[in-house]
């Protein structure tokens, strides 16, 4: 029987080489779990963020709505209101949205002028929109 020195050296690198090649390290599956861990746990947080960012977009955009819904009922309440007199907007948010405008009186301005009001809508997760309008008696 031959020893393992009586081999040729090709044939001792040869098997060296298997006697490596048979699996693979702890060291190595170690690293490859870390490393597909990372790539989930990355791509998970980059789909939260996504939707996160369209509930965002989707809440700011209601609000703009109702906001602007709310200026055009305000108009067409003054357009038929008389100078002096109080007015009345037949407008109701939807749910979880709240509308405050400044000034609070709610009267009609002099003919031929404007008065102007600042209309806040704040949306069901604190999206806040505002905007000035002029009114006028007509």
């Amino acid at each position: 029987m031959m020893s393992a020195r009586t081999f040729p050296p090709s044939v001792r690198a040869a098997l060296a080489r298997s006697a490596r090649d048979t699996g693979e390290t702890l060291i190595e599956i170690s690293m490859t779990v870390l490393i597909l861990g990372i790539t989930v746990i990355a791509l998970l947080s980059a789909l939260a963020t996504t939707g996160n960012a369209g509930n965002a977009q989707r809440n700011s955009a209601q609000s703009d709505v109702v906001m602007r819904n709310y200026a055009e009922a305000t108009k067409a309440a003054v357009s038929t209101c008389t100078a002096g007199a109080n007015y009345t907007v037949g407008y109701v948010a939807p749910t979880g949205f709240s509308v405050a405008v400044t000034p609070t009186t709610a009267v009609c301005p002099a003919v031929g002028s404007t008065q102007l009001l600042q209309l806040l809508v704040t949306g069901p997760q604190g999206v806040r929109s505002t905007m000035d309008i002029k009114v006028r008696t007509p």
